[in-house]
C-alpha cells in the first residue's frame, strides 16, 4: 500500500469510528433531544420524502414544546419510531453510498465474535426470507428475554417492507390497522381465507404446542396448522421457550428461520432461507415501539379441528364452507352439552325432596329439556 493509500485508509478508519460513535450515541440517548434528531436527519437519512416528513414532525414538536415550556425532547413513542427509521435510513446510507472499505470499517469486520449490529446491518435482511410463501420461523428464549418484543419489532417491518397483514394472539394497545388480533383458531382460519398477503405470529405456543400433547389430541395440532398455513400461501412465526421441546418434530424440519434471544438486546440468528443465510449473533436489538399487553397474551383456543379442515379442502370444499360446517356442529354440541348440564342440575333438585309449586316448576322445565335431549336418563332411572 502506498503512503497515500495508507493515509486514505487511516482517514476512513477514523471517520468510520466517528460515524459509528455518533450513531450509537443517538440510538442509546434516552431521552432524545429534538436537536439530536435534526442532526441524525442531516447525517444518516437519505430518502427525501422521509427526511421531509420527519422535518415537519420535528418542527411541530419544537413549536409545541416551546409553547408548553417543556423540555425540548422527542416523546418516547415517537423516539422509538424515529430509531426504526434511523435504522433503515442509515443502513441504506452505508450499503448504497459508502465504498466497500468504509462499510467494512463501520460494521466492524474485524470483531472477534463476528457479531452483527442491528443498527448497522439493514434489519430487512433478518426477515427477508419471509417474503416467500410457506416460510416458517421461531423466536425462542427463556422468560423475560424479550421474545414478544422482538416479534412486535418485526411487525411494522413486515408491514412497511412487504405489505403483510399480521395475524396474532398478541394484544396490542392502539394497534395499527394491519394487525389483526385473534383468540380462536376459527377466527384465525377465517382471516387467512379473507386476506391476501399475511404472516401469522403466535405467542405462548409453549402452552399448547408441546410435542406429546400434539400427538394425543386431534384439535391441538400445530403440525397440521403448519400445513394449512403453507396451503393458504401464508407464513408462520412461533414464539416459544424451547425449539426442541415445544415444537413438533416434523414442523421443526420446515423451520428455516430461528431467532434465539440470549438477552433483551442480543440474539443468535440461524437463517437458512432462499434470500438470506446467516448464523451469527446480533446485538443492540431495539425495544418495540408497539405497546403489547403481556397480561392479555393467551394461548390460541383450538376450537376447531385443523386436520378436518385439511381433509374437507382436499375433497374440494372451500375454506369458508368447511369452516361453517365445523362451527355449526360445534354450536349444536355446545347447546346440547349445556342442556345436559342443566338437566343434571334439575335432576339433583328433584331428588333433593322439594315439594309443591317449586317441584312442579322444576319438573316442567326438566320434562321440556328432556324432550330436546335423547338418551338422557332421569335421575332415578
Amino acid at each position: 500500500m502506498t503512503e497515500e493509500g495508507k493515509t486514505l485508509f487511516y482517514m476512513k478508519r477514523s471517520a468510520a469510528g466517528a460515524v459509528k460513535k455518533a450513531l450509537y450515541k443517538i440510538v442509546n440517548e434516552i431521552p432524545l433531544t429534538i436537536d439530536q434528531a435534526y442532526e441524525a436527519l442531516v447525517f444518516f437519512f437519505v430518502d427525501e420524502d422521509v427526511i421531509d416528513a420527519w422535518t415537519q414532525l420535528l418542527n411541530k414538536l419544537k413549536v409545541d414544546q416551546v409553547n408548553s415550556e417543556q423540555g425540548m425532547f422527542v416523546p418516547e413513542k415517537t423516539r422509538k419510531k424515529f430509531i426504526r427509521y434511523l435504522t433503515i435510513q442509515s443502513s441504506k446510507l452505508f450499503t448504497e453510498t459508502f465504498d466497500t472499505t468504509s462499510r467494512l470499517l463501520i460494521r466492524g469486520a474485524t470483531d472477534m465474535d463476528d457479531r452483527l449490529n442491528w443498527f448497522l446491518k439493514w434489519p430487512q435482511c433478518m426477515i427477508s426470507n419471509f417474503k416467500e410463501t410457506g416460510c416458517y420461523g421461531c423466536i425462542e428464549g427463556v422468560p423475560r428475554s424479550g421474545k414478544t418484543s422482538l416479534a412486535c419489532t418485526f411487525m411494522p417491518m413486515f408491514s412497511d417492507i412487504y405489505k403483510f397483514d399480521i395475524l396474532t394472539n398478541i394484544k396490542i394497545k392502539d394497534a395499527p390497522d394491519y394487525i389483526y388480533y385473534v383468540k380462536k383458531l376459527s377466527d384465525l382460519v377465517k382471516l387467512m381465507d379473507e386476506l391476501d398477503q399475511w404472516i401469522c405470529i403466535l405467542d405462548e405456543t409453549a402452552t399448547f404446542a408441546y410435542k406429546k400433547l400434539a400427538l394425543k389430541t386431534e384439535n391441538i395440532d400445530f403440525e397440521n396448522l403448519g400445513r394449512f398455513v403453507g396451503k393458504m400461501g401464508g407464513r408462520l412465526l412461533m414464539i416459544t421457550h424451547s425449539f426442541e421441546m415445544d415444537i413438533p418434530t416434523q414442523l421443526q424440519t420446515w423451520m428455516s428461520e430461528r431467532y434465539k434471544k440470549l438477552e433483551k438486546t442480543v440474539m443468535k440468528i440461524d437463517l437458512a432461507g432462499a434470500n438470506y443465510k446467516a448464523h451469527k449473533l446480533v446485538d443492540n436489538i431495539p425495544d418495540t415501539e408497539l405497546q403489547f399487553i403481556t397480561e392479555d397474551i393467551t394461548s390460541l383456543q383450538f376450537d376447531i379441528s385443523i386436520y378436518r379442515m385439511l381433509q374437507r379442502i382436499q375433497d374440494g370444499v372451500s375454506v369458508k364452507v368447511a369452516l361453517d360446517e365445523q362451527l355449526r356442529e360445534k354450536g349444536k354440541k355446545d347447546i346440547n352439552d349445556s342442556t345436559k348440564e342443566r338437566l343434571k342440575e334439575l335432576g339433583r333438585l328433584l331428588s333433593s325432596g322439594i315439594k309443591g309449586k317449586e317441584y312442579n316448576k322444576v319438573m316442567i322445565e326438566y320434562n321440556k329439556l328432556k324432550g330436546n335431549v335423547r338418551n338422557t336418563p332421569l335421575p332415578h332411572d
